[in-house]
């Protein structure tokens, strides 16, 4: 009630009653032009707002329009990218199994008495310097313990425990390793074994070397057959440096190994020999 008192609603009524009754006796006597011109100039602020309110919708609504146009463009360019990436991908899948065939048929072709399974490295002990490595193959294979384990670049190692469906696999530079063997030029003959000191270099050693012995650096190294692991003929490597040791009167020569250990997580599948064509067996 006090609302209905006040200054203010005096006033707005009674300019109310005025904004009707001026128009309406202004038609009256014939003025309309001044009516609509009057009404004209008096919507005239409200038409600006009205005007810019639809412009500022019509933005906001194109702002929206716009990312969702840039939204679309960036998912078709992300499934473009994924699909060249995959692409890619099995390219180069093809490529290492196109190249695994290809060592896999050399080593038949340079060694055809040998029977070869395929596997590969699935784990690696980071303490033994990656040189302790499990592989996918085990006694449901085939496999055996003390079965020698190639690459087609040269001797890998030697299965050190069977699984079911897994076996573990000693490199020829870890120091339980040791193969007799010979170098193919001076006929040089000794023992490659590991060496804790060059097993981080990814290299090991040939002792037992008679002093007499013709050898040379660049001289190749090949399994010599005895023992009961590997065979005849299988490469090692290549002899880097030769020392004598005094206290026996014997050489030392430091062997590069064939397969690459200074960087073994370039190798990923290797070839376990399980046994021979010829009617023999695993020595």
């Amino acid at each position: 009630m006090k609302f209905y008192k006040s200054k203010f609603f005096v006033i707005c009524l009674a300019v109310a009653v005025l904004l009707v009754l001026i128009p309406s006796a202004l038609s009256i006597f014939g003025y309309t032009d001044i009516v609509r011109s009057a009404l004209k100039t008096a919507a005239k602020p409200f038409e600006w707002c009205a005007s810019k309110a639809a412009d500022a919708v019509s933005g906001f609504v194109g702002v929206f329009t716009e990312y969702d146009d840039l939204k679309a463009e960036n998912e078709e360019l992300r499934a473009a990218l994924e699909a060249a990436e995959n692409d890619e991908y099995e390219k180069e899948v093809l490529r290492e199994e196109n190249d695994w065939l290809k060592s896999y048929l050399k080593m038949k072709t340079d060694h055809p008495s040998l029977l070869l399974t395929d596997a590969a490295i699935v784990a690696r002990e980071a303490g033994n310097y990656s040189t302790v490595l499990t592989l996918n193959r085990g006694s449901v294979h085939g496999i055996k313990k003390n079965m020698p384990v190639i690459t087609a670049d040269g001797v890998f190692g030697y299965v050190s425990e069977a699984g079911l469906d897994w076996c573990k696999v000693v490199s020829i530079v870890e120091t339980a390793s040791s193969v007799s063997a010979y170098t193919d030029r001076g006929g040089a003959v000794g023992v490659v074994e590991g060496d804790s000191l060059l097993r981080g270099d990814g290299q090991c050693r040939m002792i037992h070397i008679d002093a007499e012995s013709d050898i040379k650096i660049g001289d190749k190294v090949y399994t010599g057959g005895t023992g009961n692991i590997y065979p005849d003929g299988l490469l090692i490597g290549t002899v880097v440096s030769i020392e004598a040791n005094e206290s026996d009167r014997t050489l030392v020569a430091v062997v590069e190994p064939a397969v690459d250990f200074s960087d073994i997580n370039a190798t990923s599948r290797v070839m376990i020999i399980t046994g021979y064509d010829a009617g023999g067996t695993q020595k």
